[in-house]
């Protein structure tokens, strides 16, 4: 059944939020027009994205953020539709009381982050200060659960209509921040780690390090033989690797060790790798470009994937920049304090740069949870996080999305802070097969 919709004025922004709605949520091919006669005589389903009901079907009245092309702050009131939480009402005469596509353009796009906003110490935009938070909705792919909510409005009205949505996808990826935790490091570096150790009266650490020194036991973060076959089932799984130079915040070993190397070639023979941005790349094309080129050189194959180290994203500087380089995937949309849906979605989405008003080839895919958000911020036990990732899991099969989930090996190691975390990994897949 064709679904038409008609607007007195097709902005890229209505274009774009509706497309996605449609298109890639819920799978159905959509035609639009500022016709009025051609919605006249429409014979399918038809959308009204107006002020007044064109004849019958489904009418949304439009909020003036659809036809602006300008970034401005909106005023957000909260309500209940059909026991979903909502935003930007702007009939209750109209069949969905509330823009449902100018709410969704707003999260996906990121509106909120090209505002003013009180940045954290890594001069991130935090999930306090978020929409979904303050709405109490960041754990809800609420997004895709209001185009659910107007698939049943539909079908009301038009009982035969069908939709063909994708299937639901899970996504392991790893991290790799610190490939070992004390072999392949520099001597300085190595000399340095001790002596903070013995100053500190980390005794344990110190016989830890003798013993990976004098090769009498395993480095703690060499786990990758182990996570390899836990990865079996999961082709689709991706590691992005840190291979920025030695800073405060990157300190990863070097790509020009041949152990880090072969690690890396072994990993790719495997699973596809990805780039992981060093902390100051987040504004720096040249320092992007010169990290892919190390990595391609290292792991002998183009590398399409990247996720932003310590999740620092500045829009659009940072997507386009990706994009001007060849990345044309991104896995870095979510908090590092909290876990839930940072665009309100998960359903990958092509990016809309607000300073541009057009959509670049750069598929964003967000993320839901990651170990260190479930472990160091929430203060959760394995079981809590495990139980808490379930509970996403299900919301985003629901609505047929794609879960992503960040693992770090330091977290896969077991080692001290994290003894029993290195289990989690294995029973959310195990019971993410059987779902």
């Amino acid at each position: 059944m064709e679904v038409l919709v008609y607007s007195q004025r097709l902005t890229p922004r209505v274009d774009y939020a509706i497309r996605f709605i449609f298109e890639e949520i819920l799978g159905v091919k959509i035609r639009m027009t500022s016709s009025y006669s051609e919605a006249k005589q429409c014979s399918g389903v038809l959308i009204s994205y107006c002020r007044s009901k064109v004849k019958e079907g489904i009418h949304i009245v439009p909020h003036s953020l659809m036809i602006e092309d300008s970034i401005a702050r909106q005023k957000i009131d909260f309500f209940r539709w059909e026991e979903l939480p909502a935003f930007f009402h702007t009939s209750k005469e109209a069949d969905i009381p509330f823009d449902l596509f100018a709410a969704s353009f707003f999260l996906i796009s990121r509106y909120e982050e090209y505002l003013l906003f009180e940045p954290d110490k890594h001069n991130r935009f935090t999930s306090e200060q978020s929409v979904a938070s303050i709405g109490g909705f960041l754990e809800d792919p609420i997004v895709d659960q209001w185009a659910y909510k107007l698939v049943d409005k539909i079908r009301d009205k038009f009982p035969s209509f069908e939709i063909n949505p994708k299937k639901f996808e899970f996504i392991p990826t790893i991290d790799i921040d610190s490939a070992f935790a004390y072999q392949n490091k520099s001597l300085n570096r190595a000399i340095l780690g001790t002596l903070k150790s013995l100053l500190t009266f980390h005794f344990s650490d110190v016989i830890n390090r003798i013993a990976v020194y004098s090769k009498l036991r395993k480095d703690p973060f060499d786990v990758y033989d182990s996570i390899f076959p836990t990865l079996n089932d999961w082709p689709n799984a991706i590691w992005f690797v840190l291979v920025g130079k030695y800073s405060r915040y990157d300190r990863n070993i070097s790509i020009d060790n041949n152990e880090m190397k072969d690690l890396l070639l072994r990993i790719r023979k495997k699973f596809k790798v990805g780039i992981h941005p060093s902390y100051c790349s987040g504004t720096n094309v040249e320092i992007v470009r010169e990290e892919i080129s190390n990595i391609v050189r290292a792991i002998e194959t183009e590398v399409f994937a990247s996720r932003q180290h310590f999740l620092r994203i500045f829009l659009p500087t940072t997507y386009s920049n990706l994009i001007a380089l060849g990345i044309n995937e991104d896995y870095s949309m979510g908090y590092s304090d909290r876990i839930g849906f940072r665009a309100g979605t998960c359903t990958p989405f092509y990016f809309y740069n607000l300073k541009e008003e057009r959509v670049i080839d750069l598929k964003i895919f967000p993320f839901q949870t990651m170990d260190f958000t479930l472990c160091s911020q929430m203060k959760l036990t394995p079981l809590e996080a495990y139980e808490e990732i379930l509970t996403l899991v299900c919301k985003v099969k629901a609505v047929n999305g794609t879960f992503v989930s960040i693992w770090h090996n330091e977290y896969l190691s077991g080692q001290s802070p994290w003894k029993g975390w290195e289990l989690l990994m294995p029973l959310v897949l195990e019971k993410v097969k059987k779902l």
